[in-house]
């Protein structure tokens, strides 16, 4: 089932100086509250000045004094948690041996952060998921790559290392889980 993006709650607070202005709720009326309030008390800052911000890079990005005064304290967080991999993988209606490597490369990618994986690591992350992969992870992982959902990148401690194309990522979000 979908994950409602309404129903995930998101906390934006910034301080430009003494003003902070904060919004709490369902993601689009948090964000629609945040644009608004922004508007209103911190008109007077540029777009680019809170982009530096919200970017954390701390630098003023042109010589308007309210920029040059300005503190900033960003904060983006959801209260909901996180799906496991194993919720995803039941998410999926009934995956082939070959797509179940496939979401746990894209879990790996999109929820660990990993810039690429390799076959031991999706093979040890599906076993700690207790997902059933394949015979053959080597040949399922180059049968995607000739599918186009994965495309070797490196060579990480003598395993060949893959990451999501888009149409791979695409794939998994639309097809596998239906997101």
């Amino acid at each position: 089932m979908p994950e409602d993006s309404e129903s995930e709650m998101l906390h934006l607070r910034v301080t430009v100086g003494n003003i902070t202005v904060e919004a709490e709720g369902p993601r689009d009326d948090a964000e629609t509250w945040f644009e608004s309030l922004r508007e209103d008390y911190l008109g007077d800052v540029d777009d680019e000045t809170l982009e530096a911000v919200a970017n954390g890079s701390g630098e003023t990005v042109n010589d308007s004094p309210t920029a040059q005064n300005s503190e900033s304290d960003i904060t983006s967080t959801s209260t909901r948690k996180s799906r496991s991999l194993t919720e995803y993988y039941k998410q999926a209606n009934n995956p082939t041996k070959r797509d179940a490597a496939l979401i746990v490369g894209w879990y790996l990618e999109y929820h660990e952060e990993q810039s690429n994986f390799t076959k031991p690591e999706i093979e040890e992350r599906a076993q700690d998921a207790k997902i059933g992969l394949g015979a053959n992870v080597s040949r399922d992982l180059s049968e995607q790559v000739g599918n186009s959902h994965l495309e070797k990148v490196d060579e990480r401690d003598g395993q060949d290392a893959y990451h999501l194309t888009l149409t791979g990522e695409e794939y998994v979000e639309k097809e596998l889980l239906e997101m």
